[in-house]
């Protein structure tokens, strides 16, 4: 009788702890890829150039963010699928105004920055579709869809 009833209570906690990784406990995220313009200001992009875009930007979300969950960070790779860098997402801060009075607010938003004009990427011709996944900080597996992008001379 020990041995089922162990085999049982081993099964349980098997099932509890895949139950606890399933999709429905694990936070969502998603990227977007933007560039900047001449004016600083970033527009959705899927193709950049080097000689006229100084920094691709990625802005991403995170569902169900508690406060103590670990940090967004983008996964980018490049035209050989390797992976070129891990940029840390850090809050968008919007300043507004209201009266009169300028104030800024902390955004749900998270944004990273690449630089593409004057980088290794342009120095050393890496031309083509890269790659950038999104996930949190001390995870190994993206928490959203990948999205591409492609950075030409």
């Amino acid at each position: 009788m020990k041995p089922l009833f162990f085999a049982l209570a081993l099964a349980a906690s098997l099932s509890s702890a895949a139950d606890d990784d399933g999709p429905e406990h694990r936070p969502s995220c998603s990227v977007d890829v933007r560039a900047l313009d001449e004016a600083g200001r970033a527009h959705p992009a899927r193709q950049v150039s080097v000689s006229v875009v100084p920094v691709v930007v990625f802005r991403g979300t995170v569902a169900r963010q508690e406060e103590d969950a670990p940090p967004l960070v983008f996964d980018v790779f490049n035209p050989r699928g390797q992976r070129y860098q891990v940029l840390l997402a850090t809050p968008l801060v919007v300043t507004r105004e209201r009266d009169g009075v300028g104030f800024e607010r902390t955004s749900r938003t998270r944004e990273a920055r690449l630089a593409v004009a004057g980088s290794s990427i342009a120095w050393t011709s890496m031309y083509g579709q890269w790659r950038v996944e999104p996930r949190l900080e001390g995870e190994s597996r993206a928490c959203g869809r990948p999205e591409f992008f492609t950075i030409r001379p």
